[in-house]
């Protein structure tokens, strides 16, 4: 069972785990759902009477407690990388991203956008560095981290989207490195990312 992010229900597509969704009836920030994860954060998983929240951690578990494609593979120095890209994506890129949400609801706060956009293409160019920096060039693979699909690739796969179909509705585009564009393109057919935005693409569009 899961409250779950489109990064979470591409892990769990990518994993081939069987999974129900079950979002809190009275909302995230009521006591019920504080009862079931403290911190009173999303998403969540419940296995087998077990309950886990934070990103990261659902993730490696997902990884480690089923079988399935690993999430994250390789040697210590390749599962170390896909740590490393998949944090700067929380840490890092997302946050940019979601700052563009207030100027989606509120046109008198537009006047803050050249500096979120530059801050994002900012974001952008240093994640292409830290790649670049691991080796990771387009000869090394389709994939954020490498030659094969990592947890790294779950989060990006919903947010680079996300970032371009927000600043689209805010009118202007996206300058991105090569790279990343072309990972976006490469990627809309992998079966687990068709099958993890089925829901929230439209969705997403509806709110925009």
């Amino acid at each position: 069972q899961t409250c779950a992010l489109p990064i979470f229900r591409i892990a769990l597509h990518a994993k081939g785990i069987s999974f129900s969704e079950q979002p809190p009836a009275d909302g995230y920030r009521s006591d019920a759902w504080r009862a079931i994860v403290p911190t009173g954060t999303i998403p969540a998983i419940g296995h087998l009477g077990f309950v886990l929240a934070e990103s990261e951690a659902i993730i490696e578990y997902l990884d480690e407690a089923f079988e399935g494609p690993m999430l994250l593979a390789g040697n210590a120095r390749e599962r170390a990388c896909i740590r490393v890209l998949a944090r700067l994506h929380d840490l890092m890129v997302e946050p940019a991203i979601r700052a563009l949400f207030p100027l989606i609801r509120d046109p008198a706060q537009r006047d803050a956008l050249p500096a979120r956009i530059a801050n994002i293409e900012d974001r952008l160019e240093r994640l292409e560095q830290t790649r670049l920096q691991f080796g990771l060039s387009a000869e090394r693979g389709r994939w954020i981290a490498g030659s094969a699909f990592s947890s790294a690739d779950c989060g990006y796969a919903v947010t680079l989207r996300l970032a371009r179909m927000l600043l689209d509705a805010l009118g202007h585009d996206l300058a991105m490195p090569a790279a990343l564009a072309r990972w976006i393109e490469q990627s809309a057919d992998h079966p687990a990312i068709v099958a993890g935005l089925a829901s929230w693409r439209p969705a997403t569009e509806q709110w925009l």
